[in-house]
């Protein structure tokens, strides 16, 4: 499974306690001899820290952490002392956000927290806490508001996405350019996409890929795990039509892919096909990657055809929010009055109702008409009703097309070469298509409606959401 899936968002608490000089009242504290005495103010606010503490751990998402919680204690000089900064540098590389408990007058604490460590600073309620975000990104730095914990849940499962992006890394195959030239429309900055989105990458010349291939073929240990993937695969399927042999070459292509992931520390993987087309490698080695994709999303690795980054970038934040395998596919009008579209490739995942759940009911069926090249097929039929979303980023990963669906069939279950899609109706087929002009023609599509979850990923990740 891609660890990226497992990261957890980890949470600092923070109490910045103002401890006044001594008992008085003014325009700004109010109260008799007992509530204004300092030691009183300490005592009141530490016993309300454990208290928020508690409430936080036992409500907090799976997909956040809570860390030690710290206090820091600051006076009238409004100047926090060093010693009682210095907390926060113990656990400081594993934070990814401070969490403010309410205090009195948090928000200069709140804002030197930010600038010592570059995290986001996050405060529930109201008042303080738009005081401390605005100032914040009005100087370039992160801060966040929330009314409840409900709202700061969202955000922590959403914070996880962008976090489990910043610890993505894709194997690029590919021929020496970029984009592909089945695909002139994918992005080709990758580094801008490093930079911005935080998203590594390693690319290797097609020839490797191959070459890891002919080794898996040639080691006992490989084969074994060859032969056990294949017969798993032959005997979970509702029906087979090719030869075992032609299933398991796929398989070693699968490994192969896989292995090479694991060497350069990968957990994305893309790999053009026209260009390997043309040189005859899949033919004399009687392989095609459909099945590859299809394996390696059902263990969490986003993975796509024809080099296109664009779909991946997609993919990836789907997979991501949903915890589903991902389809991909051309996308183009089935029935324009009724506005019904089709995702056309052989990828399908037996994991896109969910990573943790069973397999898919599918079939196995050859690409080519020489009987080699194994593919999944998944009848989407069967889900008719079924909401799903589609997305892609435009060629400056600056955009992202979303749109959600309703799958109302299937086309080319059993047909040979690239012919499976899912037909889904949108809501104008019309739209989408002349919105794709700026986007490209590959989308990216998981089950359920994810697309308010990605119009705030857009906020948090530096996007804009297109909607169609």
């Amino acid at each position: 499974m891609n660890e990226a899936f497992n990261l957890k968002v980890k949470v600092k608490p923070v109490l910045p306690l103002l401890i006044h000089s001594g008992v008085y009242e003014g325009p700004c504290r109010v109260g008799d001899e007992k509530t204004l005495n300092p030691e009183f103010e300490r005592l009141q606010a530490m016993r309300s820290f454990e208290r928020f503490c508690e409430e936080v751990r036992s409500r907090l998402t799976e997909d956040g952490e809570l860390l030690d919680p710290a206090v820091i204690e600051w006076g009238e000089d409004w100047v926090i002392p060093e010693e009682n900064m210095a907390k926060l540098d113990e656990d400081s590389v594993n934070v990814d956000l401070y969490l403010i408990a309410n205090a009195g007058l948090p928000q200069y604490p709140s804002v030197e927290i930010a600038r010592r460590y570059r995290k986001p600073v996050v405060k529930l309620g109201q008042i303080e806490s738009v005081d401390i975000s605005a100032y914040l990104r009005s100087h370039g730095m992160e801060g966040y508001a929330f009314i409840d914990l409900d709202e700061f849940n969202r955000f922590v499962r959403l914070y996880k996405v962008k976090k489990s992006l910043m610890n993505t890394r894709i194997l690029v195959v590919d021929d020496g350019k970029i984009p592909s030239v089945g695909v002139v429309s994918s992005v080709w900055d990758l580094e801008d996409v490093k930079l911005r989105f935080g998203i590594d990458y390693k690319r290797i010349p097609a020839n490797e890929v191959f070459d890891e291939m002919d080794r898996v073929i040639r080691d006992e240990a490989e084969q074994k795990k060859a032969e056990e993937i294949t017969n798993r695969l032959i005997r979970n399927a509702d029906k087979v039509h090719m030869k075992k042999e032609y299933i398991r070459q796929s398989v070693n292509f699968y490994l192969a892919a896989k292995n090479l992931m694991l060497k350069y520390r990968c957990n994305a993987f893309v790999i053009p096909c026209f260009e390997l087309c043309v040189a005859r490698i899949p033919a004399e080695k009687k392989v095609t990657f459909c099945l590859a994709h299809s394996l390696l999303k059902d263990e969490g690795y986003p993975s796509v055809c024809e080099g296109d980054i664009s779909v991946l970038l997609a993919m990836t934040m789907l997979m991501y929010l949903s915890r589903k395998s991902a389809f991909m596919g051309n996308s183009y009008m089935v029935d324009k009055e009724r506005n019904i579209i089709a995702i056309h490739h052989d990828v399908p995942g037996l994991k896109m109702k969910g990573l943790d759940s069973g397999d898919l009911p599918y079939e196995i069926r050859n690409f080519t008409m020489g009987g080699w090249g194994a593919t999944i097929r998944y009848d989407f039929s069967r889900d008719r009703g079924e909401i799903v979303t589609l997305a892609r980023f435009d060629p400056t990963a600056t955009k992202l097309l979303v749109a959600r669906g309703e799958l109302v069939g299937c086309g080319g279950f059993d047909k040979v070469g690239c012919s499976l899609r899912a037909e889904i109706k949108v809501r104008d087929a019309r739209d989408l298509f002349h919105k794709e002009m700026d986007f490209g023609h590959h989308l990216a599509m998981v089950y359920g409606d994810y697309v308010d979850d990605l119009r705030y990923l857009g906020e948090l990740v530096g996007f804009e959401v297109v909607e169609a």
